[in-house]
Formats: structure tokens, C-alpha cells, sequence
């Protein structure tokens, strides 16, 4: 039998796996941790449609057996055929749903959940690296530890998918207790939007329309909150973002059933662009991003995100997929992900300066053919005034933080804001004069904007290999969000993203610990009862998250330029 590799090799040479484990049970993994996103994307959505039955427990638990069982076989089993896993989940499906009194919505719930499987674990299996094999023998500890750590993220992620399926559950979320987390949905915002935008108002944005919202006066206590127990939050996104609304407004007037199928599609969104790019970047020691891959999954910042459905996951997905894509010779697909993503959050327009500072003109053109469809759709579909009204009314509003009139209000949106327009407000909280604060954090956000058009326009122009591209891309998002006036921590998942890339290049223990330190310090955010220490240490944590994607960029400029490909020995002979 071959020598088994360990850990933190990165050479090359395959091995023939056999006796080894891994990659079996790294599909397993992937399978139990994406099985309760996948049923609760579609559970509420059909018990809406084919009414009440069973419970969101008995669903997370019955998806797990079946995503279970067939992965199991599949691992004992490699030349299993889909069909037979298909027969396998069906009837594993059945059981569950007599068990489990899920009644037809469970059962045709479950029956796409082994449907999935059938399609994507033989998949999986035949992509893995061989690279995999014998890690486990290699570095029993380090094996423990993922194997923990692996466990506690299935576990998690299980939990979320149950409040998901019913708010109720506020002991399933990702930090029980938490009630900001307990009745905050930016999707919300969202679902409210797409209704007026369908009454054809002269101004969706206007905040008579959103009272209740926070930094809006209250709704009176005789209106009716069709999102209870999630409060109002305010929409502020340009009008194409609207589109993905199309499927959740069959739903209209069942918040639950558009929370769960909104859930569902973002989780599955990341989980196929975390592939893809770890695929994508296909090189010695990468089988690393692909082992963490499923552990970022289902770290705090991101189930706290798809908890609450902010569209930041979905928008740093779509980014970073069709950069690949540009990479990869798809301008079209690559322009239409990109198009979208700018016109839903405008912060990914800091790529479409890399495509122009690379002089990538085809994939800047297809960016602005797939620009003007997404904007012609929305005015087909929304009409003119949406658009008008962004233009006219929020973009200004945006752009000098009125649209956050939150922003000074309590500590906890003083502290909680990454972005460096909310700094002066931090020092002043400290104790620093800085006279007046909106005035200061304006000047500073024209400042840090000049700064990150330059940023991105000089480092696009060096040459690098894939990883630092996608580090470097990661980054840009990253400190792109941070223009808004107010940036919540969510917009920090690139830059988590972005730091996996780096788990390539660990070479001994000093390495691992610095990335596992630069992982906390980015996510781990102490309670400090004491208001002065809180916002010092608030200010820090902006500064480091400016720092660190900064000094990605930087990095991955300086590296060298990646070889150029072999010549080819019959021209060089022709030319002889």
C-alpha cells in the first residue's frame, strides 16, 4: 500500500486510496451538513401549497437519514449507481415519513432531498483529490480536531435549518438568547419592497412606507406586522435586486414559506460556489480549501447571515463565480453573474475596475450588455418609477448616510458598524472631540473611496496565479462594502473566505496558529459592559478589518508572476 500523506504535504502525486477513508467520509460530511438546507428551502413552501403536516425537527432529522444513508452507501459502495442510491432514498424517504407523520408535504420534501443526493454525492466522490487519502493516519490529532469541529458544524447548521422552519424554535438559532439575531430578517426588506413595487408607488423608498423599520418612527400599535415575529427592516437596494423576488412572491402574504425558500437558495448558492472555486483552484495543498470549505460553511458570521438573509452571501458568491468565469473563457455567464451582482448591491463595481485595469475589454462589454438587460427587465417588470426613485431620492440619501439616520442613535449600532464612515462616531464616543461627526464620516468616505478605486486599479495590473486572484477579488468585495455608511460584520464573510485561500501556504504550527488567530480576531467580538472600552475596542476591529484584506491585495501583488507555459517543442523545431 502507498505511503498515506499527511496533512500539510502539498505534493502532487496521487495515490491509489486505497484502505483510506477520507474522501468517503468528507462526502458524508458534505451530505448531512447540506441536507437540512435543502429540505427546509422547500418544506414550508410545500406545506403552503399542500398544507400543514408534520414538524421542522422531525424534517431536519428525517433529511438527515436520508442524505445519510445514501452517502454511507455510497461510501461503502463506489460504483453505486444513482439509481439504485435513488431507490435507497426513496424508501429510507417513506419510512421517514410514516415515522415521522409528514404527510405528503414530508414526503415529497424528502424525495427531492434523495433525489439531490442521488445527483450530486456520486459526483463529489468522482471530483475529490486523491490528495485526501491518509491524511487522517498521517496527523491523527489534527484528524480529531476536524473530525470535532465537523460534528459541532453538522450539528449547528442542523439547528438552524429547525428555527428556519419554525421561528418559534428561538433555542435552535445560532446564538440562543440572542434577540436582536430572534427578530431581526433583512428579508424583510426585501419581501416588502417587492409588494410596493408592485403597487406602482411613486416612491418605494419613501420612509412613510416603512414605519416600524429601524431609525423610522414606530408604526402605530393598531398595525397589523405581517412578518411577526421579525420586525420591519428597511430597503435601501437598487431596484434590479427585486427580480430574485419573482419566486418568493408566489408566497406572498406566508413570510414563512419565502424565509425558508430564501434560506434554501442562499445556502445551497454558497455551497456551489464554495466548490467551484476550491475546483477551480486546483494546484498543490488545495485539498486544504476544500477540507474548510464545509467548516466555513457553518462558522457563526455565515449561519448568522443566512439566519437573518441579508443578500451579502449571495452577492460575494455571484462575484467572485463570475470572475471564474471570466477565468475560464465564459465572459457571457461571467457578465450576466457580474451585472447582476453590481446592480443589486453596487459594491462589486470594484471588479468591473480590475476588468478595466486589466484591459479585459470583452468581459467589461459583456458586464454592460448583461448591465442594460438586468435594467431593462426591471423596468418591464417594475416600471420606471422604482428606478427613478433610486436615482433621485436614496442614492443621495446612501451616499451621505441619511439612509441611516440609526447610525448615532444607540451603542449598539455605533459599535457594531465596520465601516470607517462610522469612526468618528466611535471617537466621539470614546471621548475625542471631532466636532461634528456626520460631517467628518462624509469627508472620510470620499477619502477611503478615492484610496479603493486606486488600490484596485494598481494592483489589478499585476500578473499572479489563481489563489492570489481570488484572494485579491475577495478582498476588493470586501472593502467595497465598507463604503456603505453603515456595514454590519457580515460583510466581513469575503475576507473569511479570502482567509482560507491562505491554509495553502501553512507550513508548521507558527503558521496554523497565525491563520486560526487572524480567523478569531475577525469573528470573535468579546460582551464589554463598559461603554468606553466597548468602542475602543470597536474602532480596532475596523481598523483590523481594513488592514487585513488591504494587505491581502498588497500580498498577492507582490507575488510572482505565475511560470509561462512550456514552449512547444515542434514550433521551436519549425523555427529552427
Amino acid at each position: 500500500m502507498p505511503r498515506c500523506r499527511c496533512l500539510w504535504m502539498t505534493d502532487t502525486d496521487s495515490l491509489d486510496g486505497a484502505g483510506c477513508f477520507e474522501r468517503p467520509a468528507f462526502v458524508v460530511f458534505c451530505a448531512a451538513l447540506l441536507a437540512p438546507v435543502i429540505a427546509h428551502g422547500l418544506w414550508r413552501p410545500l406545506v403552503h401549497a399542500l398544507g400543514p403536516a408534520g414538524n421542522a425537527s422531525t424534517v431536519t432529522l428525517a433529511a438527515l437519514a436520508v442524505s445519510g444513508a445514501m452517502a454511507v452507501a455510497q461510501a461503502f459502495r463506489k460504483r453505486l449507481s444513482p439509481l439504485c442510491l435513488l431507490v435507497l432514498g426513496g424508501l429510507v424517504s417513506v419510512v421517514a415519513t410514516v415515522g415521522g407523520a409528514l404527510a405528503l408535504p414530508g414526503l415529497v420534501t424528502l424525495l427531492i432531498v434523495s433525489s439531490a443526493s442521488a445527483f450530486f454525492l456520486p459526483r463529489l466522490s468522482a471530483r475529490l483529490p486523491a490528495t485526501l487519502d491518509g491524511l487522517a493516519r498521517r496527523h491523527t490529532l489534527l484528524f480529531v480536531l476536524y473530525a470535532l469541529l465537523a460534528l459541532a458544524t453538522v450539528v449547528k447548521t442542523a439547528h438552524l435549518s429547525i428555527f428556519m422552519g419554525d421561528s418559534t424554535r428561538v433555542d435552535r438559532q445560532v446564538v440562543p438568547g440572542e434577540k436582536f439575531l430572534a427578530t431581526h430578517s433583512c428579508l424583510t426588506a426585501y419581501v416588502h419592497a417587492d409588494a410596493l413595487s408592485r403597487q406602482r408607488l411613486d416612491n418605494l423608498y419613501d420612509e412613510s412606507l416603512w414605519a416600524g423599520s429601524e431609525g423610522i418612527a414606530a408604526a402605530p400599535a393598531t398595525a397589523e406586522n405581517p412578518y411577526r415575529p421579525f420586525l420591519l427592516d428597511y430597503y435601501a437596494y437598487p431596484p434590479p435586486f427585486l427580480l430574485v423576488m419573482a419566486p418568493l412572491s408566489r408566497f406572498s402574504g406566508d413570510f414563512a414559506a419565502q424565509r425558508a425558500l430564501w434560506f434554501g437558495a442562499n445556502g445551497l448558492l454558497l455551497a456551489v460556489g464554495l466548490w467551484l472555486v476550491a475546483r477551480w483552484l486546483a494546484g498543490p495543498g488545495t485539498h486544504r480549501i476544500l477540507l474548510l470549505a464545509p467548516l466555513f460553511f457553518g462558522s457563526l458570521p455565515v449561519l448568522a447571515t443566512l439566519q437573518i438573509g441579508n443578500f451579502q452571501i449571495a452577492v460575494v458568491s455571484l462575484a467572485v463565480l463570475a470572475m471564474v468565469a471570466f477565468q475560464r473563457d465564459r465572459p457571457a455567464l461571467g457578465g450576466a453573474l457580474l451585472a447582476f451582482a453590481i446592480l443589486s448591491k453596487i459594491s462589486p463595481g470594484i471588479l468591473g475596475i480590475v476588468l478595466l485595469a486589466q484591459r479585459r475589454w470583452r468581459s467589461a462589454l459583456w458586464t454592460a450588455a448583461f448591465a442594460v438587460l438586468w435594467l431593462a427587465l426591471s423596468v418591464l417588470t417594475l416600471g420606471v418609477q422604482p428606478m427613478r426613485a433610486f436615482l433621485t431620492y436614496t442614492l443621495g440619501r446612501l451616499s451621505s448616510g441619511a439612509a441611516f439616520g440609526f447610525l448615532d442613535d444607540t451603542l449598539f449600532n455605533i459599535t457594531t458598524n465596520l465601516a470607517p464612515f462610522g469612526l468618528p462616531f466611535k471617537l466621539q464616543l470614546i471621548g475625542l472631540d471631532v466636532g461634528d461627526p456626520w460631517v467628518l464620516a462624509r469627508r472620510m468616505g470620499r477619502v477611503y473611496t478615492v484610496a479603493l478605486v486606486t488600490l484596485a486599479a494598481i494592483a489589478s495590473r499585476h500578473s499572479r496565479d489563481r489563489r492570489s486572484q481570488a484572494m485579491m477579488w475577495l478582498s476588493l468585495v470586501v472593502l467595497a462594502a465598507l463604503q456603505s455608511p453603515f456595514a454590519p460584520a457580515y460583510v466581513a464573510i469575503g475576507l473569511l473566505w479570502a482567509i482560507t485561500l491562505l491554509s495553502v501556504e501553512i507550513r508548521n504550527i507558527v503558521s496554523g496558529f497565525f491563520l486560526v488567530s487572524l480567523w478569531l480576531l475577525l469573528t470573535v467580538f468579546p460582551p464589554v459592559p463598559d461603554p468606553t472600552m466597548l468602542a475602543i475596542l470597536s474602532v480596532l476591529r475596523s481598523l483590523f478589518t481594513l488592514a487585513v484584506p488591504t494587505w491581502l491585495i498588497v500580498r498577492a501583488a507582490r507575488q510572482p508572476a505565475p511560470p509561462a507555459p512550456p514552449a512547444d517543442p515542434a514550433a521551436l523545431g519549425t523555427q529552427r
